[in-house]
């Protein structure tokens, strides 16, 4: 453990986002009352920098060869499903969608431009880094100290 895990955030472990109408931001929900989520590693976890040095390196081996517009494009997609590790989905009716979770489907979920507004949540949840305060960590505001030997 490292001496500054007091600090530390839940990166590491994957935290449920769930899925808002579009147009209510109400949570999608099927006839029995189940929310759909995400759940979803944080844009700091392992899982992400795994992925980005993977990006990386795949660049810098391209001998020089310019990035497409389209691999561009498909960069975010890509992490994000890199990023996802589990869902339900209901749709906007509030009908389940009986597709397994599988880092190709979640690919394809996150590339159709249909699903722009998921995409941009999970990309807002990904990096919101409060929603990965370790479980026992409350929130308070902060208080002065005097002892931080600042000049007064």
């Amino acid at each position: 453990m490292s001496k500054f895990s007091g600090l530390a955030l839940a990166v590491e472990k994957p935290q449920r986002m769930v899925i808002l109408h579009p147009v209510t931001k109400q949570p999608l929900r099927d006839a029995e009352g189940n929310e759909a989520y995400l759940d979803l590693f944080s844009g700091d976890s392992d899982v992400a920098r795994k992925h980005d040095r993977t990006v990386v390196k795949s660049r810098l081996s391209g001998g020089g060869r310019k990035v497409t517009a389209e691999e561009v494009e498909a960069a975010t997609p890509d992490r994000l499903a890199a990023l996802t590790a589990g869902w339900r989905l209901i749709d906007l009716a509030g009908q389940p969608i009986d597709v397994s979770f599988s880092r190709d489907n979640a690919r394809e979920l996150y590339a159709d431009p249909a699903m722009t507004w998921l995409r941009e949540s999970a990309i807002i949840f990904t990096e919101d880094r409060g929603n990965f305060l370790p479980a026992s960590s409350t929130t308070s505001s902060p208080t002065p100290n005097s002892s931080t030997g600042a000049a007064e």
